[in-house]
């Protein structure tokens, strides 16, 4: 764990590559675990403003061993960070895998997926870059090339997922427009060649004649074009992992007993100068496991010393209970009022705001906006982090229009076909009861079944949290020398900065003061 771009997922790669050292790793099985990272770094991760190479997703890698040996693997991920397919901030991009592919592939591959240049693609802002970066993505793109053949794509299934990579692209690029003020909206001019590129590299409805106009606003539409485009990089990137888990599962006898060394690395804490609902999922994620290590570091050590009758002075720490109580109580956390207002049609990004205004009215986590403005600060355990609340509601909401199901359904790419199985509705909405039901049904019905992003986000949390407290926890904290991702720099001020809201000077205290050595009594007296 530790800040984003202090070296989490370099640090898993070398771990990765010193269990399979000790493990004398030459087999087959055993390069194939390490040859997956460049996958799945081309499609989970992504420039930001503080790390070139950010993971956008959290990964969970089990390793497991009979008599020393690697017998088999499996991958979890976590929170994928969809958002990113269709908007990025100034100073981003988008994930690798597009940058890659515009300079890896040749002319006659490009002219088959219909590409055009960089520049004129929305979903990447019209970016490209300098040609010793292009050479860089161009090596980095044989390289994918390389992983898809190992982990066993066949060609077909390369084909048919760079086609969803470029139709992703174009759709991007189809714009609609209002006919007459609160009349039926338009495709623009412009955009009938998008999407015909777009229906044809997705292999969309052949048979449907696109509708010249539909009864909707602009943004409705827009919208449901964005969520084409992030539901289908979704199903391309869990559709790898899947590969990769049928690749490394175990051949073994069922009846044979595995150990397993787990290794989680997931998105580190984020402060931005603009953060959204993402960042506020990601810092949800680094809440939870910065308790998980209060917890195993100080609370069950040190009780352990008092259950012993050992003489201990106390060592108190920064408890972060109640930040996570502030943001996952129920009904009255931050995301339980999220999820309540998505659930309102009538409910906007400020009717949020000011729900959280007054609920959180004198709790020393919650500082509400100092102007009108849509925003409002959470005092993390790292610190303060003011998130901007434009867009919360609609990215909670996870929408998937009920026709556009349709269209992933009827697709003939086999890829995109079981996209509906994953966007069932969530019970816990559909219990909601008060007098505002119908107009809610309504909203279902027009604009298919509402899956809230949050409650999806607490449960993936849940399901790790409880792999985390099972096992036998050893941590790697991980500190980022300096803000300006320079190397060979170290700012004592942003190292000690880290130290302190990790709980690092704490942990050294306990550790020094503590037992380090715990033999059995059988140990012991042998020794």
């Amino acid at each position: 764990s530790g800040e984003s771009g202090a070296g989490k997922t370099e640090s898993t790669k070398f771990l990765l590559q010193h269990i399979m050292n000790l493990c004398k790793g030459n087999s087959q099985l055993e390069q194939r675990i390490l040859q997956v990272n460049p996958l799945l770094e081309a499609f989970g991760n992504a420039q930001t403003v503080m790390n070139d190479n950010s993971s956008r997703f959290g990964k969970y890698i089990q390793l497991r061993f009979q008599n020393n040996t690697v017998r088999g693997a499996k991958l979890s991920e976590y929170l994928l960070e969809k958002s990113r397919v269709v908007q990025q901030d100034a100073g981003e991009r988008n994930f690798h895998i597009f940058y890659y592919m515009f300079a890896g592939l040749s002319s006659e591959q490009k002219e088959i997926y219909g590409l055009l240049d960089p520049s004129l693609y929305r979903y990447i802002n019209g970016e490209f870059g300098t040609k010793e970066v292009a050479e860089h993505w161009m090596h980095k793109y044989q390289e994918v090339c390389n992983a898809l053949d190992m982990v066993g794509f066949q060609e077909q299934e390369q084909v048919d997922m760079q086609a969803i990579l470029a139709g992703v692209l174009s759709l991007g690029n189809v714009t609609f427009e209002a006919q007459e003020s609160y009349g039926p909206v338009k495709l623009s001019a412009a955009s009938r060649g998008w999407l015909k590129a777009a229906a044809v590299t997705l292999v969309f409805c052949p048979c449907s004649p696109v509708s010249p106009s539909v009864s909707c606003c602009c943004s409705l539409c827009a919208d449901a074009r964005d969520s084409i485009a992030k539901v289908a990089y979704g199903r391309v990137f869990g559709w790898i992992v899947c590969k990769i888990n049928e690749l490394l599962a175990e051949n073994v006898d069922p009846g044979v007993e595995l150990r397993e060394i787990g290794i989680l690395d997931i998105f580190g804490f984020e402060n931005f100068a603009v953060n959204r609902f993402e960042q506020l999922c990601i810092n949800l994620a680094n809440e939870q496991l910065q308790h998980f290590f209060n917890h195993h570091i100080f609370q069950l050590e040190q009780a352990a010393y008092k259950e012993e009758g050992l003489p201990w002075e106390t060592v108190t720490f920064n408890n972060n209970e109640s930040v996570l109580n502030l943001l996952l109580a129920k009904p009255f956390g931050v995301l339980s009022l999220l999820d309540e207002q998505s659930a309102f049609p009538q409910a906007t990004d400020k009717t949020f705001v000011d729900k959280l205004n007054s609920t959180f009215k004198g709790n020393s986590h919650f500082h509400p906006p100092r102007s009108c403005l849509l925003d409002f600060t959470i005092v993390h355990y790292a610190g303060k982090v003011q998130y901007t609340a434009s867009g919360f509601l609609e990215k909670n909401r996870d929408t998937l229009p009920a026709n556009v199901r349709g269209l992933f359904i009827s697709s003939v790419t086999p890829l995109l076909i079981p996209l509906h199985i994953h966007h069932e509705p969530r019970p816990t909405l559909a219990r909601v009861k008060c007098e505002h039901e119908a107009p809610i049904l309504h909203i279902w019905q027009c604009f298919g079944l509402m899956d809230c992003w949050s409650s999806s986000c607490q449960h993936s949390l849940t399901v790790l949290m409880e792999r985390m407290y099972s096992a036998n926890p050893h941590f790697v904290r991980c500190i980022k020398p300096n803000s300006q991702k320079e190397p060979g720099v170290l700012d004592s001020q942003v190292v000690l900065q880290q130290l302190r809201y990790n709980g690092l000077l704490e942990t050294i205290r306990i550790r020094r003061d503590g037992f380090s050595w715990r033999p059995s009594f059988e140990e012991f007296a042998e020794r």
